[in-house]
């Protein structure tokens, strides 16, 4: 252990040591700390940070429950090797969900604490379906749950400022419908519903809604807010600091009154609405108690934003093609100048063609610095961020990029920092993952990407995973049918053989929104949510993204986004399809052509095609030279 590692680990020590303490005076028996912020959100600004804080773990997903003793993390599979690796020396144990003979969290619970003992967390941070399932599992022991005090931001002296950034409006031209009609749906629902309100927590819905971005949430265009649609008013509450006049302006056109951030608990206390509607698993305690205050009836269901912000209208749909041609230029551009510049003296395809190293200074003038600087995972992620600054619209990523060369690919969601970033060199894979936000939506792709020469077994473990995409991208299905149906294609070539990979197949995602967006997704078991138990729409983004993780060895994953499609209507019914959205090539040698049945090497040839039409227009002339090799049929 380094000496900053013996410093962190005292550090979280210490934070341990205070947060008992509290704990003790408020007599409080156990806390939980959840990765929430106040709207239940995926990722969070650096102010919500509160389990990272007390923990060191910087995984997005995970819950910590300290005890006066004894304290645990409770995050899933795509987590396990990172939060071994963050949590050594904490004094934290590591609890892997969903594993054979791991109590869950509750359960823990259940067993550790006495009869009438009292759990504490921060009412503000967990969703009213979050404490019913508490309630339920400790109720048989008389264990209450306190929701009153924040005790991680109680000893948090250098907290940093809850984020406000400028909210801003998206243009219709890019929406395709104007938040007046979202809001006259919503309405509409509200009468169907018998309710005379709907509150709206999640912060994406209410950034779909209302036709604003913005950038309060690291990697998502969102704003911290609330919103309250009642059927003759709607009411906005933001920090009024995020909104500039003529916003405000255009949203009071519209019908919209601001309201400040906070005022959201008064207001609720006092409204005159009998009526409420909630999305519990979007909603805080704090604000559900406020909202039931009295005599009050609180309808229950999922956000009537939910499914119709996931059904893509012919607008979006478009210009996501238009955002992933660009993505896909900046990525591909990425992967030629990695194997260019990793891989020296190592040929860049099959086939044996030597490049000009003169020419290559003239077009990257840095080459000549890259030659003395090594390439390392960070650099790396730095120069496709680069590449993708180049493209008209861009905004940002859309999630930290994670590059993991040799054995960090088999953690599944590696962030690599100073102390672990690896010089990449041209032997093994390295995985990247990365999306981006332009105007006109959100991408997500990954590669993995040969940097020297593989073994016979690489091959086919990335063939295996190749065929799994390819299978759930050329699915046609009966209208009807969910992710859990259709997660079978993307498995089955890697359990024939045994083998699996330890996340979902896919997720929905976000026009210039949530990189993850429920509640389409691809699953092999149902989960809580149970997201992907519902019916795939036309008009639905999801990802594709089957893989294998060899620990300490290396991780293979190719992932694709596509769009649900109809394809036929016929006397059996409506069948519908995927259009295959990510338009960049994948790793040529690592197929193992034999190993493709002819089905699956006729769709490989077809998408090689389409990326060579779409992608070389936007290339330099060796990077096109080296593109028409690589989607060259095979």
């Amino acid at each position: 252990m380094t000496v900053e590692e013996k410093k962190d680990m005292q550090s979280i020590s210490d934070r341990l040591k205070k947060l008992r303490e509290c704990m003790c005076k408020l007599k409080i028996d156990a806390y939980l700390i959840l990765s929430n912020d106040f709207h239940n959100s995926e990722y969070v600004s650096d102010y919500f940070k509160c389990r990272q804080y007390i923990s060191g773990f910087t995984g997005s997903a995970g819950s910590v429950l300290v005890l006066n003793k004894e304290a645990g993390l409770w995050t899933d599979g795509r987590y396990f090797l990172q939060a071994e690796q963050e949590l050594k020396g904490s004094g934290i144990e590591l609890f892997r969900m969903e594993e054979e003979g791991i109590p869950t969290l509750e359960e823990y619970l259940k067993e550790s604490l006495p009869d009438g003992a009292r759990l504490g967390v921060d009412g503000r941070t967990i969703s009213v379906a979050g404490y019913r399932k508490l309630e339920k599992k400790l109720q048989e022991k008389n264990i209450t749950i306190d929701l009153e005090h924040d005790i991680v931001g109680s000893i948090w002296l250098d907290r940093p400022q809850m984020s406000c950034e400028p909210a801003w409006e998206l243009d219709l031209s890019y929406t395709g419908k104007p938040r007046k009609e979202k809001i006259a749906e919503i309405q509409k629902e509200i009468k169907e519903k018998k309710a005379d309100c709907i509150v709206i927590s999640s912060l994406d819905d209410i950034a779909w809604t209302l036709n604003i971005r913005g950038n309060d949430v690291s990697c998502t265009p969102v704003v911290l807010s609330y919103l309250i649609v009642e059927k003759e008013r709607v009411c906005w509450f933001v920090q009024k600091e995020a909104v500039c006049k003529s916003l405000e302006n255009s949203l009071k056109q519209d019908g919209i009154t601001i309201h400040e951030y906070h005022t959201i608990y008064t207001y609720l206390y006092k409204t005159d609405c009998n009526s409420i509607y909630l999305d519990l698993n979007r909603t805080n305690m704090a604000v559900y108690l406020k909202a039931k205050n009295s005599s009050r009836k609180i309808l229950e269901g999922k956000d009537v934003t939910l499914l119709s912000k996931a059904v893509k209208n012919s607008v979006e749909i478009q210009n996501e093609i238009c955002a992933h041609i660009k993505d896909a230029v900046a990525c591909t551009k990425f992967i030629y100048w990695l194997k260019r510049h990793v891989s020296e003296g190592q040929e860049l395809s099959t086939e044996p063609k030597r490049y000009d190293d003169s020419k290559e200074k003239e077009k990257y003038p840095e080459t000549e610095k890259n030659q003395q600087k090594k390439i390392t995972e960070i650099s790396a992620a730095e120069k496709l961020e680069e590449l993708r600054q180049q493209q008209e619209h861009y905004l940002g990523p859309s999630f930290d990029t994670i590059i993991g060369y040799a054995h960090h690919g088999a953690i599944v969601h590696y962030s690599a920092v100073p102390d672990t970033d690896l010089e990449l060199k041209p032997e093994n894979f390295v995985l990247v993952d990365s999306g981006g936000h332009y105007l006109e939506g959100t991408t997500d792709i990954t590669r993995t990407i040969a940097l020297g020469e593989l073994t016979s077994e690489q091959k086919h473990y990335y063939t295996l995973i190749l065929k799994g995409n390819i299978k759930l991208a050329s699915a046609k299905f009966k209208y009807g049918c969910a992710g859990i149906n259709l997660d079978f294609l993307a498995r089955e070539a890697l359990w024939q053989e045994g083998l699996d990979y330890n996340h979902g197949t896919g997720h929905g995602v976000g026009y210039l929104l949530n990189v993850h967006e429920p509640p389409n997704s691809f699953r092999s078991r149902i989960s809580e949510s149970g997201d992907e138990c519902v019916r795939l729409e036309p008009g639905m983004i999801t990802s594709n993204e089957p893989g294998i993780y060899f620990a300490e060895k290396y991780g293979i994953r190719i992932e694709n986004l596509m769009v649900c499609t109809e394809i036929e209507k016929n006397d059996f019914g409506q069948f519908l399809g995927f259009k295959t959205l990510t338009l960049v090539p994948f790793e040529r040698d690592a197929i193992e052509a034999d190993e493709l049945s002819e089905a699956e090497r006729q769709w490989l040839n077809e998408y090689n095609a389409e990326v060579w039409k779409k992608i070389n227009p936007y290339l330099e002339k060796e990077e096109r030279e080296w593109l028409k090799i690589v989607t060259a049929e095979i």
